[in-house]
């Protein structure tokens, strides 16, 4: 039995253990191929996560909900009737107040947690329809779905709101492909084609060239990308001819 719990897995990956046991998780990785797995695992949803909200997150939060995050004027002071505390300080002031705590911390974890999924709202709606969620996984709708299932890397359009750029058999024996969704935000990833549709394990901003236009989604790819490429690549990048030929096979 593996003895490292998934908290503690998450807060290695997250760099959050002392150096004592983060050094004990390095040791076990070693010969640990199953511990080595979920480390990856953890990572590669640590990752999919930052891409997809980090970008939405630094965008500044419009004048109509800033309003709502605004503190309520001050109403008119209630005269207030001393009370005498018992011996020994248990009485009522004291759990009026853990009271008075508790009722505060309720509506501010509301707060946060709405506007957490305001952010997540938006994300989803500035992304054209293009990408919608089933059973917790990203997976290509719309346009970028008929991208990844007709457009070939060989035969660009520089006018397509998507992007293909490379083709290749991942390792688990899927085709993936990598594109860029020209329409802002701007995004690049790696879809995988599978029983549900092409699903995304990576999102991540895509990189302007210096003349402020969007890099091919052949080069230059994102880290996050880039590593989700370089973790699932077997053999090499199809050609043209593969490319085509997967196409009229149905990616399969």
């Amino acid at each position: 039995m593996n003895p490292i719990d998934d908290d503690t897995l998450q807060a290695y990956v997250d760099g959050e253990l002392d150096a004592p046991s983060a050094a004990r998780i390095d040791a076990a990785l070693a010969h640990d191929d199953v511990l080595a797995r979920r480390v990856q695992q953890a990572r590669a949803v640590r990752m999919k996560i930052r891409a997809a909200f980090d970008p939405v997150l630094e965008e500044p939060v419009p004048a109509r909900l800033s309003a709502l995050l605004q503190p309520p004027p001050p109403q008119a002071a209630m005269p207030v009737t001393p009370r005498v505390l018992p011996v020994g300080g248990h009485g009522i002031g004291t759990t009026r107040r853990r009271e008075t705590r508790r009722r505060w911390f309720v509506p501010g974890a509301a707060l946060a947690a709405s506007v957490a999924l305001l952010a997540v709202g938006l994300w989803w709606s500035r992304s054209g329809e293009m990408v919608r969620m089933q059973g917790g996984q990203s997976i290509a709708a719309g346009a970028l779905t008929r991208a990844l299932d007709k457009v070939l890397a060989s035969e660009p359009d520089a006018n397509a709101p998507v992007a293909i750029g490379l083709s290749f058999r991942s390792a688990d024996g899927h085709i993936c492909r990598t594109f860029v969704l020209r329409s802002p935000p701007a995004r690049a990833g790696l879809a995988c084609h599978g029983d549900t549709g092409w699903s995304l394990p990576v999102l991540s901003a895509a990189t302007p060239s210096e003349g402020g236009e969007l890099r091919q989604a052949a080069s230059a790819l994102p880290p996050a990308v880039q590593a989700a490429v370089d973790a699932r690549l077997h053999g090499d990048v199809f050609n043209a001819q593969q490319e085509r030929a997967a196409r009229d096979t149905g990616w399969r």
